[in-house]
Protein backbone atom coordinates (compact mmCIF):
# COMPACT_ATOMS: atom_id res chain seq x y z
CA UNK A 1 0.00 0.00 0.00
CA UNK A 2 2.44 2.24 0.81
CA UNK A 3 4.88 1.68 -2.85
CA UNK A 4 1.21 2.69 -4.14
CA UNK A 5 1.30 5.73 -2.24
CA UNK A 6 4.86 6.71 -2.89
CA UNK A 7 4.27 6.06 -6.85
CA UNK A 8 1.29 7.84 -7.13
CA UNK A 9 2.79 11.38 -5.34
CA UNK A 10 5.55 11.52 -7.76
CA UNK A 11 3.64 12.91 -10.54
CA UNK A 12 2.00 15.71 -8.78
CA UNK A 13 4.95 16.83 -7.11
CA UNK A 14 7.08 16.77 -10.59
CA UNK A 15 4.69 18.30 -12.49
CA UNK A 16 3.93 20.88 -9.06
CA UNK A 17 8.37 21.56 -9.12
CA UNK A 18 8.04 22.53 -12.69
CA UNK A 19 5.45 24.86 -12.61
CA UNK A 20 7.23 26.21 -9.67
CA UNK A 21 10.25 26.48 -11.16
CA UNK A 22 8.61 27.56 -14.53
CA UNK A 23 6.94 30.75 -12.85
CA UNK A 24 9.86 32.01 -11.28
CA UNK A 25 11.44 31.87 -14.64
CA UNK A 26 9.02 33.77 -17.01
CA UNK A 27 8.28 35.94 -13.97
CA UNK A 28 11.25 37.45 -14.64
CA UNK A 29 11.11 40.66 -15.97
CA UNK A 30 13.55 43.19 -17.39
CA UNK A 31 14.91 46.40 -15.08
CA UNK A 32 12.70 49.84 -16.13
CA UNK A 33 14.93 52.10 -17.98
CA UNK A 34 14.24 55.55 -16.27
CA UNK A 35 15.82 58.18 -17.97
CA UNK A 36 17.00 61.13 -15.56
CA UNK A 37 15.43 64.75 -15.59
CA UNK A 38 19.02 65.96 -16.51
CA UNK A 39 19.81 63.73 -19.71
CA UNK A 40 20.94 65.92 -22.74
CA UNK A 41 22.32 64.93 -25.65
CA UNK A 42 24.25 66.38 -27.99
CA UNK A 43 22.85 65.54 -30.94
CA UNK A 44 24.78 63.69 -33.71
CA UNK A 45 28.45 63.82 -32.14
CA UNK A 46 30.29 64.86 -34.82
CA UNK A 47 28.07 64.90 -37.25
CA UNK A 48 25.95 68.21 -38.53
CA UNK A 49 22.18 68.07 -36.91
CA UNK A 50 20.16 67.85 -39.60
CA UNK A 51 16.46 66.97 -40.31
CA UNK A 52 17.95 63.52 -38.82
CA UNK A 53 18.37 64.93 -35.38
CA UNK A 54 15.36 63.01 -33.61
CA UNK A 55 16.77 59.68 -34.90
CA UNK A 56 20.53 61.04 -33.10
CA UNK A 57 18.73 61.77 -30.21
CA UNK A 58 16.74 58.50 -29.57
CA UNK A 59 20.15 57.09 -30.27
CA UNK A 60 21.82 58.86 -27.70
CA UNK A 61 19.26 57.54 -24.72
CA UNK A 62 19.88 54.16 -25.23
CA UNK A 63 23.82 54.69 -25.56
CA UNK A 64 22.98 56.52 -22.23
CA UNK A 65 22.26 53.01 -20.57
CA UNK A 66 24.44 51.39 -22.40
CA UNK A 67 24.46 46.93 -22.38
CA UNK A 68 25.30 44.09 -24.46
CA UNK A 69 27.14 44.33 -27.34
CA UNK A 70 24.21 42.95 -29.46
CA UNK A 71 22.40 45.68 -27.89
CA UNK A 72 24.69 48.55 -29.21
CA UNK A 73 24.73 47.33 -32.50
CA UNK A 74 20.85 47.10 -32.69
CA UNK A 75 21.03 51.12 -31.94
CA UNK A 76 23.22 51.57 -34.26
CA UNK A 77 21.57 49.58 -36.98
CA UNK A 78 17.90 51.51 -35.92
CA UNK A 79 19.85 55.16 -35.98
CA UNK A 80 21.41 54.01 -40.05
CA UNK A 81 17.63 52.99 -40.78
CA UNK A 82 16.32 56.09 -39.51
CA UNK A 83 18.59 58.68 -40.97
CA UNK A 84 17.94 56.66 -44.47
CA UNK A 85 14.68 56.91 -43.88
CA UNK A 86 14.83 60.96 -43.49
CA UNK A 87 16.38 60.73 -47.26
CA UNK A 88 19.99 60.40 -46.56
CA UNK A 89 20.81 56.96 -47.96
CA UNK A 90 24.89 58.01 -48.06
CA UNK A 91 25.47 60.37 -44.87
CA UNK A 92 23.50 56.82 -43.21
CA UNK A 93 26.30 54.07 -43.89
CA UNK A 94 28.95 56.58 -42.69
CA UNK A 95 27.40 57.63 -39.59
CA UNK A 96 26.54 53.76 -38.64
CA UNK A 97 30.36 53.43 -39.18
CA UNK A 98 31.25 56.53 -37.40
CA UNK A 99 29.18 54.91 -34.47
CA UNK A 100 30.34 51.78 -34.58
CA UNK A 101 34.04 53.00 -34.40
CA UNK A 102 33.75 55.99 -32.12
CA UNK A 103 31.22 54.72 -29.76
CA UNK A 104 32.81 51.66 -27.92
CA UNK A 105 32.58 51.61 -24.37
CA UNK A 106 36.55 51.88 -23.47
CA UNK A 107 36.82 55.25 -25.00
CA UNK A 108 37.12 57.88 -22.75
CA UNK A 109 34.29 60.18 -24.72
CA UNK A 110 31.42 61.65 -23.74
CA UNK A 111 29.19 59.79 -26.67
CA UNK A 112 30.17 56.35 -25.96
CA UNK A 113 28.19 53.42 -25.24
CA UNK A 114 27.10 53.74 -21.48
CA UNK A 115 27.98 56.96 -20.67
CA UNK A 116 25.25 57.67 -18.27
CA UNK A 117 26.65 54.58 -16.42
CA UNK A 118 28.90 56.26 -13.19
CA UNK A 119 32.20 54.31 -12.25
CA UNK A 120 33.05 53.69 -9.27
CA UNK A 121 36.38 54.21 -8.33
CA UNK A 122 37.94 51.94 -6.04
CA UNK A 123 40.40 52.99 -3.20
CA UNK A 124 44.05 51.53 -3.18
CA UNK A 125 44.89 49.26 -0.59
CA UNK A 126 47.22 50.65 2.37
Amino acid sequence: MMKVIKRSLKLPVALLFTVVLSASIFGQVAPVRVMPADFKSDGCSLFPDGNYHDCCVEHDKVYYFGGTKAERKAADRQLCDCVRAKGHRFLAPMMYLGVRIGGVAWLPTPFRWGFGKTKVLQKPNK
